[in-house]
């Protein structure tokens, strides 16, 4: 097997013989998120990457918030009107359910012995990268079928409660209008006896202005990638957990089939870059806005779960396994849910040892590269 570490000498003699005289290739790069929010920095990161990385033969352009949003992203990516994509799988259930269940198995964090709140992002991101290239073939089948190809998740911190007043108590939360993205937060907010609401990620901040919902479900940092600064004023940690894995860099089919090795190489290196960026900065990110808010330079206030939703919460965890597994199978026939959960859970378990001492975006990217990337057959992978 061709690994990526083994290509250089290889790729580069390809290169100098047959396209050494070739113009720059340029690929367009579509995110549904703003210009200044994580994912546009690590895209412009990417950029950058991939452009050192290929030698100046591959080039990126940016799109934040302009080709595609993000509902539009899946199929902006297969008709190729973008050759790369930030996709967020959880927005398109039935083209995507193998790795939204694998997203969606986060909820284990909370029953890990030991385990902060901290880099719990990193930490899942990590490891469902590693299972989806590694353990879901699954996974890669549904992305064929999407015309796209995966490369590297990068993940939020965990999901937390973004409110316009406290939901602090279990009793809080009754009738209280949820936004939710994805089942589990779904189920655990009807389990709470709240109100799911589904509003894609473009559309929050208007709702929560009309008072459409009470509390947004996201992770911390995105309140404010997202511009809802100002209208939250009360956040929840510690409930109801979660972790956003997104792909950063997904690759219309096609365009990946015409890429020299090289030039693949230099795809992979830079998404492996960019995810850790982003990730890194969404754990940063929480840090710096509970100081914010300690300091009052910030509208909203932090608090911690109560003992009465902490302890729900958990006594939901422990059953809403099986239902996540049983939910996928009878909704969108995936018959392995018990083996994705297992695998998920020997990924974070291994995963955990290898972030020991990792403490920056050069150190997570240089472990992406090591523990995941470094096994992949480039002329092979996503054909």
């Amino acid at each position: 097997m061709k690994k990526i570490n083994r290509l250089a000498a290889m790729a580069g003699a390809v290169w100098l013989a047959g396209t050494a005289m070739a113009n720059a290739e340029t690929l367009r790069f579509a995110y549904g998120h703003p210009p200044g929010s994580y994912f546009d920095i690590g895209a412009n990161v990417f950029a950058e990457a991939v452009r050192e990385n290929s030698g100046g033969e591959l080039k990126v352009r940016t799109f934040p918030l302009s080709l595609l949003n993000l509902m539009e992203t899946s199929d902006g990516i297969a008709s190729g009107l973008a050759d790369i994509g930030a996709l967020m799988t959880t927005l398109f259930p039935r083209e995507y359910p193998h790795t939204n269940l694998a997203m969606e198995t986060a909820m284990i964090l909370l029953q890990e012995e030991g385990l902060s709140q901290d880099m719990q992002g990193v930490l899942y991101g990590a490891a469902m990268t590693d299972f989806i290239i590694n353990d879901c073939p699954d996974c890669n089948r549904e992305f064929a079928a999407r015309n796209n190809v995966f490369t590297v998740g990068t993940a939020s911190t965990p999901y937390s409660l973004n409110c316009t007043e406290p939901h602090v108590e279990l009793s809080d939360l009754k009738n209280a209008r949820m936004r939710i993205s994805g089942s589990y937060w779904a189920r655990w907010s009807e389990a709470m006896e709240a109100a799911p609401v589904t509003v894609s990620g473009n559309e929050m901040l208007e709702a929560l202005s009309q008072g459409v919902i009470d509390c947004v479900i996201l992770s911390v940092p995105d309140v404010y990638n997202f511009g809802m600064g100002d209208l939250v004023t009360d956040i929840t940690t510690g409930v109801p957990g979660g972790i956003y894995v997104a792909s950063l860099a997904q690759v219309n089919r096609a365009t990946w089939a015409g890429l020299s090795l090289k030039k693949r190489e230099a795809l992979l290196r830079g998404a492996a870059r960019a995810a850790a960026e982003i990730s890194m900065k969404y754990e940063n990110g929480l840090q710096e806005l509970r100081e914010k808010s300690r300091k009052g330079e910030i509208k909203a206030r932090f608090h911690d779960a109560a003992p009465s939703l902490v302890e729900a919460t958990r006594t939901f965890v422990d059953t809403d396994i099986d239902t996540l597994v049983a939910y996928y199978r009878e909704t969108f026939g995936v018959a392995n849910g018990e083996e994705t959960v297992a695998a998920m859970r020997a990924r974070v378990s291994e995963w955990r040892g290898h972030l020991d001492g990792v403490s920056t975006a050069d150190d997570l990217a240089q472990l992406y590269l090591d523990e995941i990337l470094s096994d992949v057959d480039l002329a092979t992978y996503g054909q």
